[in-house]
């Protein structure tokens, strides 16, 4: 689909760019949402937007970031079958793959999105979500922590993610003592 995912130039192509909130986001997740759903009729999914795009007043990557999940009894490969003819599988292991769109030869189109397929009940990001969304005090320390990760691995993807893992596990594990 897209060799450039591959090349060594991808880091200087896609950097981490973060930007003000864009009240649009909810509205591309939905039409993917549809879009995925039409693709999908015969399966039992559910579909999450998640990621700092679901969080209302901070800022984010411009990307989309879906979980799609499915019941165990549905076949798996059969689902990643479906998605790959518009979307681009990046990895897959057991039980879980990650999937994008958006991405093009010259850098990023005008709407990118990430995929997480998932197994019912692997969806520890919705409750990320949920926590911020109803904590803005908490969502906008999160967003200074993305802020001082954007400055330290710009061209770095992995660094940026591996920096906002204990933040959000932490938060994650709090909350869920205190239900």
């Amino acid at each position: 689909m897209n060799k450039i995912l591959r090349d060594e130039d991808f880091k200087r192509k896609f950097p981490i760019k973060l930007v003000e909130h864009n009240r649009e986001w909810v509205h591309w997740y939905e039409d993917e949402k549809i879009n995925l759903l039409s693709k999908l009729k015969k399966y039992k999914v559910n579909l999450y937007h998640i990621g700092s795009t679901a969080i209302p007043n901070i800022c984010s990557k411009d990307i989309i970031d879906i979980i799609l999940e499915i019941n165990e009894s549905d076949d798996f490969d059969s689902t990643i079958n479906i998605l790959i003819v518009e979307w681009e599988l990046r990895w897959i292991e057991e039980n879980r793959a990650f999937l994008v769109k958006g991405y093009g030869e010259d850098g990023f189109l005008d709407k990118v999105y990430h995929l997480h397929v998932r197994i019912k009940g692997d969806i520890e990001e919705v409750k990320f979500r949920d926590i911020l969304i109803e904590n803005p005090k908490l969502a906008k320390q999160y967003e200074r922590l993305k802020l001082d990760l954007e400055l330290m691995y710009k061209y770095d993807r992995e660094g940026y993610t591996a920096g906002k893992t204990k933040f959000i596990k932490d938060i994650i594990k709090i909350y869920s003592l205190h239900k």
